[in-house]
């Protein structure tokens, strides 16, 4: 497979060879070509880039996981992050350390509810609050 630079390398022999043969034309087409080939590079980059910000969202560290209660947690942390704010942006979202007390019968068992800040994504826990 050629690379980038050979490619450049290459037509920059061909410009040279064309301008012994004092063809203009060949030599026009040839730095027509050249200049073609240095956005496909650019794109290329961008599109690297891009690849590797994708793969580094997709990627889940080994220290994130998520706790009984709902919350994003990380090891060797105490706090909570927001669930909504980690799976769709990839972004720790701190959860506050209080929750509010809500009066949920269909979920008595979670009677606290704790209220992303960045999102507003709702956790319902049994804890009144975490300590940091």
């Amino acid at each position: 497979m050629i690379t980038f630079s050979s490619a450049i390398s290459i037509l920059k022999n061909a410009q040279t060879l064309a301008e012994k043969l004092k063809n203009r034309e060949l030599n026009d087409a040839l730095l027509s070509l050249q200049q073609e080939l240095i956005g496909l590079g650019n794109q290329n980059l961008e599109l690297k880039e891009k690849y590797d910000e994708l793969k580094k969202y997709l990627e889940i560290p080994n220290d994130v996981y998520l706790d009984n209660d709902g919350f994003i947690c990380r090891k060797n942390d105490t706090r909570k992050y927001c669930p909504h704010c980690w799976n769709k942006y990839r972004k720790f979202s701190l959860m506050p350390l209080e929750g509010e007390e809500v009066l949920d019968y269909l979920n008595a068992s979670k009677p606290y509810m704790y209220k992303c800040s960045a999102c507003s994504h709702e956790v319902k826990s049994n804890k009144a609050y975490f300590k940091n």
